[in-house]
């Protein structure tokens, strides 16, 4: 029985996937086309970092029923919604250095065969790529990586009930060894573990203290602005965008958080809406013309990084580039990030606050205010007032993800002022 690779995000497939559904080893879904059926007519499922977990909670019994036949699931990622029954939400490292990243490998699996898991501790020398918390492991699960001094990174859990689930707690476990060129070999050993094949020996040891319970996040109810503009912000499920939405930092700056698929039903003309980083771009290509008319009505959205907002949004004009994530490595090296004009967003940060790397630049309309540069004097950020009759702020920087991600503390500080700024904006009061 073939393997389902579930496709959250945008693009085509890896290539040893698209290889393996050529073999038929491997059937490629979209999330959209994931139904219970589809469940029990594979032996296995493999899901990414951008899973949508809202969805997939609407799944919840199908996937328990899934699990119960025998059926194996590979997660990759932050568990934030309670998919399944024992199951406790995802927790980092708190304030980790370098030391809590080593990783060791505590029991060898079939999943790891031909790799060498220390090898997968650095990229570069830098540490923190592979995880930097725990998906706490459940009773009977048996630990196979740590971090640190035994922060669980990677298990096996067999469920009482029956079926499997491998849990890796950070990016795609295939896209990490891709950096290190090994990526077909865990390809190929993910599809082939989710397929039925071998498991842990009998005599491995498993987990017997039940881990701390804890209760997932829960959305903030809507908040009455009365007659103010709202902030909505949009919600892809994405573990990174409930982390940013729905924590306690900064859950009280949104009046609502919906699903893109929602807007329709409750985006007015006055409504500000929040594009997080890193949203599936096909959920918001389905919503091209619901954006075009809020901008025709006078509205205004603010699109954050990495979710290719040229596919959306009118006059947007993105050129990717590679992204240089070790140019701090070099003494003395600056990112050469610039403020480049004063702006109510910006007015309150530093250039610190607008460092960590880039991804990519704009070409702006006309009459567009540039608001950051890169150190080609490229712009990275904009504010657009003039080529629709509403209002697009645009910016390659993609803070949503690595804050929800734990991952680049400059990121935090970069939120820590842009959404108090974009409050005041919105309700026209100085900074």
């Amino acid at each position: 029985m073939r393997v389902i690779w579930l496709q959250s995000g945008h693009g085509q497939p890896p290539e040893p996937v698209q290889r393996a559904e050529a073999a038929g080893d491997v059937t490629i879904l979209a999330q959209t086309e994931l139904t219970e059926a589809a469940l029990q007519a594979h032996r296995g499922l493999i899901t990414g970092m951008l899973l949508d977990q809202d969805a997939m909670m609407d799944l919840r019994p199908a996937l328990s029923r899934f699990l119960d036949l025998g059926g194996r699931w590979v997660f990759n990622g932050h568990l934030v919604r309670p998919l399944v029954e024992g199951l406790q939400p995802y927790q980092p490292i708190p304030a980790p250095r370098r030391a809590d990243f080593k990783l060791t490998a505590r029991v060898a699996h079939p999943l790891f065969a031909g790799v060498q898991v220390k090898d997968l501790e650095t990229n570069k020398g830098v540490a923190g790529f592979y995880g930097r918390g725990s998906n706490p492991p459940p009773v009977g699960a048996v630990v196979l990586n740590t971090l640190g001094d035994n922060v669980p990174v990677d298990w096996v859990w067999h469920r009482p009930g029956g079926g499997a689930i491998f849990s890796h707690a950070g990016n795609d476990l295939a896209q990490i060894a891709t950096m290190h060129e090994i990526g077909a070999r865990v390809w190929a050993n993910l599809i082939d573990w989710a397929g039925g094949g071998a498991c842990v020996a009998e005599a491995a040891p498993r987990v017997t203290t039940p881990p701390e319970a804890r209760a997932f996040t829960t959305p903030a109810p809507p908040r009455d602005t009365g007659n103010a503009p709202r902030l909505i912000a949009t919600n892809a499920g994405s573990y990174y965008q409930i982390q940013t939405l729905e924590g306690p930092r900064y859950r009280d700056r949104f009046d609502l958080v919906i699903a893109p698929e929602q807007l329709g039903t409750t985006l007015l003309p006055e409504d500000v809406l929040f594009i997080p980083c890193r949203t599936p771009p096909q959920r918001m290509i389905a919503q091209r013309g619901l954006l075009a008319a809020h901008l025709a009505a006078g509205g205004t959205i603010i699109a954050m990084g990495e979710s290719r907002s040229d596919l959306w949004l009118p006059h947007v004009a993105f050129t990717a580039t590679d992204t240089n994530w070790w140019w701090w490595l070099t003494p003395g090296a600056e990112l050469g990030v610039q403020i480049a004009s004063p702006h109510p967003l910006f007015d309150t940060m530093s250039k610190a606050d607008v460092t960590w790397h880039l991804h990519g630049y704009f070409d702006p309309p006309a009459g567009a205010q540039v608001l950051l540069r890169d150190d080609a004097g490229r712009p990275i950020a904009y504010d657009d007032r003039t080529s629709t009759p509403g209002r697009i702020i645009v910016t390659s920087l993609d803070p949503c993800y690595h804050h929800g991600s734990h991952f680049m503390p400059a990121t935090t500080r970069f939120l820590d002022h842009f959404l108090p700024n974009l409050r005041r904006l919105i309700q026209q009061v100085p900074a």
